[in-house]
C-alpha cells in the first residue's frame, strides 16, 4: 500500500512509499483510509522535531470505511461498510487505575498512532476495535477527519473545565484547535473572546461566521479593556491557550478575575513563565488538558451531528495524498490541510 513515511531521523526524510500493507490480529479492525487531516505534529517530525523511532508512518486525524472485522473484536455495532473516525490509542495497557477510568490519554504505557506507531496517511490502517467510532450519517470523511481535534477542544472545554454557561472565556489562538474550542465553548453557552493577530485576518472572520461572539485581532484591540467591559470589571472566568506562542501565558493573568482559570492545551517550544504571586494572590487555577479520551469523542460526534460544532469551517485547503508536499507547506504556514487517501 502507499503511505507517507518518515523514514530516517533529523529534517526531512519524508516520502511517499510503498510498504507493506498491515494485518489484522484478534481484536481489531481494519480501515480503508479515506481521509486524514494534517496536525502541526506531522510537520514537526518532517522538520525532525520529533525523534521518533523510524520508519513511521505519519498521521493520527484519521477517517475510514471498516473493510475487515478481526476474531475477537466485540464490536456488533460494526459492520464493514461503515464509515468511522478513531481514537488514536494504538495501544493502552488496560490494566492501570487511568485505563480503567476510561482517561486512556494518561495511561503510561500508551502508544499513539502517527507517532510511538504507525499512522493514518496511508491506504490502510489496523486499529483496536475499542478505538472506533462511528461518523453520524450528515459528517463527511473530509469533516470526519478532524473529530479528533474536536475531541481536544471538547476535553479541554468540557471535561477539564466547570460548567461555562453564561460565562465570558477567552480563547487565544485562532488556529485549528483554538477555533474548535471556541465553537464548543459557545456550544456549551459561553460568550466567547478568540484572539488572533492581524495575520489571522481570514480565521478570525471564519470564527466570526461559525458564531464566534467576538473574534479579535489582538494588534489592534485593547484587550484588557473589552474583557473587562463584557464582565463588569471582573475579567474572564477562563482562558484557553491554544497558540504555544512564546511570551503568551505572561500576557494572560491581567484577562481574569480572581479565582479564574488557565487551561493550557497547547505545547510549547520554549518553556513558559508565569507569576506565581499573582496565581496566589488572586486565587488562579492553571489546569493542563493533554489530549482527549473516548468521551471526547463521543461528546465531539454529539456536537457535529447536531450543527452544534462546524469542523468543516476550520478546513482550509482539500489535497490528495499525493500533493502532501504542498499539504505540508500550507501547514507550516497555519492552515488547516485534509488529505483524501482514497
Amino acid at each position: 500500500m502507499r503511505a507517507l513515511v518518515k523514514y530516517a531521523s533529523g529534517p526531512g526524510n519524508v516520502e511517499l512509499r510503498d510498504v507493506p500493507a498491515p494485518t489484522l490480529a484478534p481484536g481489531t479492525v481494519l480501515l480503508d483510509v479515506d481521509a486524514v487531516a494534517v496536525c502541526g505534529t506531522d510537520r514537526a517530525a518532517i522538520e525532525g522535531g520529533h525523534d521518533f523511532r523510524v520508519p513511521r508512518i505519519l498521521g493520527h486525524e484519521v477517517a475510514g470505511t471498516v473493510a475487515e472485522i478481526g476474531a475477537g473484536a466485540d464490536r456488533p455495532d460494526l459492520a464493514v461498510g461503515d464509515r468511522v473516525t478513531v481514537e488514536t490509542d494504538a495501544y493502552l495497557c488496560m490494566r492501570c487505575a487511568y485505563c480503567r477510568a476510561e482517561q486512556y490519554n494518561r495511561c503510561p504505557h500508551r502508544l499513539g498512532i502517527g507517532t510511538t506507531t504507525d499512522g493514518g496517511l496511508a491506504e490502510q490502517l489496523v486499529m483496536p476495535s475499542r478505538a472506533l467510532h462511528a461518523l453520524p450519517e450528515n459528517v463527511s470523511q473530509v469533516v470526519g477527519a478532524l473529530t479528533e481535534p474536536t475531541a481536544v477542544a471538547v476535553h479541554g472545554v468540557v471535561e477539564q473545565s466547570p460548567s461555562l454557561a453564561g460565562e465570558v472565556v477567552v480563547v487565544v489562538g485562532p488556529g485549528a484547535v483554538g477555533m474548535l474550542t471556541a465553537q464548543v465553548a459557545r456550544a456549551v453557552g459561553a460568550t466567547v473572546v478568540l484572539v488572533g493577530r492581524a495575520r489571522h485576518a481570514d480565521k478570525l472572520a471564519a470564527a466570526s461566521r461559525t458564531g464566534i461572539q467576538h473574534a479579535v485581532d489582538a494588534d489592534t484591540t485593547d484587550l484588557p479593556e473589552l474583557v473587562s467591559r463584557l464582565t463588569g470589571g471582573y475579567g474572564a472566568h477562563s482562558v484557553f491557550e491554544c497558540s504555544g506562542g512564546e511570551g503568551v501565558i505572561e500576557s494572560l493573568p491581567p484577562l481574569l478575575r480572581r479565582g479564574g482559570r488557565i487551561v493550557l492545551l497547547a505545547f510549547y517550544r520554549t518553556p513558559p513563565t508565569l507569576d506565581i504571586d499573582r496565581v496566589t494572590n488572586h486565587e488562579l487555577e492553571v489546569v493542563g488538558s493533554r489530549g482527549k479520551r473516548a468521551s471526547s469523542f463521543r461528546t465531539a460526534l454529539r456536537l457535529m451531528a447536531s450543527g452544534a460544532v462546524d469542523p468543516g469551517a476550520v478546513v482550509e485547503e482539500v489535497l490528495p495524498l499525493e500533493e502532501w508536499e504542498r499539504g505540508m507547506e500550507l501547514v507550516g504556514r497555519g492552515a488547516k490541510v485534509v488529505l483524501q487517501v482514497r
